[in-house]
């Protein structure tokens, strides 16, 4: 397994290595560091009215951004099957998505920053791109009161879909759920679309919300058997009714889940464009860590 973890000059880089580690087992895995210097241009032209403090200036920057790189390998050196370092150029969540890319990194490790404005906009412009743009499975991560020692309660959306199941085994997988003291739980929430409720009769509503459940019945029940085969051990399941994201992230607030794994597609072609509406909704405002593990699109 190959992580990327992008850091900058600005958080500390404690808190955010002994939370991965809390999360990932790392032991067998290459983590590549990462420093995005972001391109300014027109900041950069005003600065280069001051003489040499431009050079200096990004001398300034890139020797800060060495030691911070220089300090997380530190800290995982020994921990990790392998630590690599870069610093790169270029606007930060392109930089990112490419890195991710040509390193060909399983997972992309997020830390939005902490923003004293409203929380569900902590997923700005950086994290939210990567999550929406950025290859493989993209771990945004929360900046916590105090240090979670152990991965305890992880909770999984479940829709019947490929890539769902898909986003589970793989979660089984990075996170090593098998050989973890976890509690695992499955959810899937039912909805009827507004359309159908605003302009179908009353009868034909609840007749679509009780096939729609026993439809989940059954999502669940596969996805249990097949954490089991797996080899997860505490498995729970609870079938929903509501919109998606708000379910989720309401039984993960009252679990409280230390992980949430969701899917970046849908069961329908339409949903894989509600990236913003399902699981980037849940990745802004979830109250622990989320993966969004995307499908894996092979050629055809």
């Amino acid at each position: 397994m190959k992580i990327l973890l992008p850091l900058d000059i600005t958080n500390p880089i404690e808190p955010l290595i002994d939370q991965m580690m809390t999360l990932l087992p790392i032991s067998a895995a290459e983590v590549h560091l990462l420093y995005v210097n972001e391109a300014w241009p027109a900041y950069e032209n005003v600065l280069g009215s001051a003489g040499q403090f431009p050079d200096d200036w990004r001398n300034q920057v890139e020797v800060k951004a060495e030691a911070r790189l220089a300090e997380a390998a530190a800290r995982l050196e020994g921990k990790c099957l392998k630590v690599s370092k870069e610093i790169v150029s270029g606007p930060t969540a392109m930089m990112i998505e490419t890195v991710a890319r040509d390193e060909n990194c399983d997972i992309t490790v997020m830390m939005p920053g902490r923003h004293p404005a409203v929380e569900q906009f902590l997923l700005g412009s950086v994290s939210g791109k990567v999550v929406k743009h950025g290859p493989g499975t993209i771990l945004i991560m929360r900046p916590l009161e105090k240090n979670v020692d152990n991965l305890k309660n992880v909770l999984i959306g479940v829709d019947g879909s490929p890539n769902a199941k898909e986003a589970m085994m793989k979660a089984v997988k990075y996170f090593d759920l098998a050989n973890r003291d976890v509690n695992v739980l499955l959810l899937h929430a039912v909805d009827v679309a507004d359309p159908v409720k605003y302009f179908s009769p009353v009868e034909f509503i609840s007749r679509i919300e009780q096939n729609l459940l026993m439809e989940g019945e059954t999502f669940l029940a596969d996805a249990k058997r097949m954490l089991s085969d797996a080899g997860v051990k505490r498995v729970d399941i609870a079938l929903k009714e509501g919109k998606a994201a708000s379910e989720v992230l309401a039984v993960a607030k009252s679990m409280p889940a230390d992980l949430i794994v969701t899917g970046a597609e849908g069961r329908t072609a339409v949903q894989h464009f509600l990236l913003g509406s399902v699981s980037h909704r849940i990745a802004m405002a979830a109250p622990c860590a989320v993966a969004i593990v995307k499908r894996e699109h092979l050629p055809s």
